[in-house]
């Protein structure tokens, strides 16, 4: 059962075998993703159906499930390109060079700062983007990541 536990099989990365800790922190970045995405779901849903319910194109009965079913709809129909785009403004190749804790601090970074960021917005009712959000999460992230490691930061490029 144990060797069950630390050896994860991953599809881009074949089987990958954890120590103890770093299958803590695994689950706690997989725990911050859950969260994010909750986060992420409220915070987007209220921007997105404002507007209908406001003028009363729709009731909020109906324009809530539809905007929840419609991104849903966007995601698995859509693919993953835009996702696989953002994540290029990482340096993924500086951190494929250094130990796991590294990346996975970067990634807790990443969606800490994204969480509290939306929080903060949705609970003074200032509208934002969590898409955008996270993109200045990813790219502080890379900019903190250069200054402590001198790596090659930011891919300027993809962020145009």
């Amino acid at each position: 059962m144990h060797l069950l536990i630390n050896a994860i099989t991953l599809p881009f990365l074949g089987e990958v075998n954890l120590s103890g800790s770093i299958l803590i922190v695994f689950f706690i970045c997989l725990l911050a993703v859950v969260g994010f995405e909750f986060v992420n779901g409220f915070h987007d849903t209220a921007n997105a159906v404002a507007t209908v319910i406001y003028t009363k194109a729709l009731k909020p009965v109906y324009a809530i499930p539809w905007s929840g079913t419609f991104n849903f709809l966007g995601v698995f129909l859509g693919g993953v390109a835009v996702a696989m785009g953002i994540l290029k403004l990482l340096p993924l190749d500086d951190l494929m060079t250094h130990p796991i804790s590294v990346g996975a601090c970067v990634v807790l970074a990443v969606l800490l700062a994204s969480i509290t960021w939306n929080l903060g917005t949705w609970y003074l009712g200032i509208p934002c983007s969590s898409s955008h959000t996270l993109i200045g999460a990813m790219i502080g992230a890379s900019l903190g990541f250069t200054w402590l490691y001198h790596g090659v930061g930011v891919n300027w490029d993809k962020a145009k």
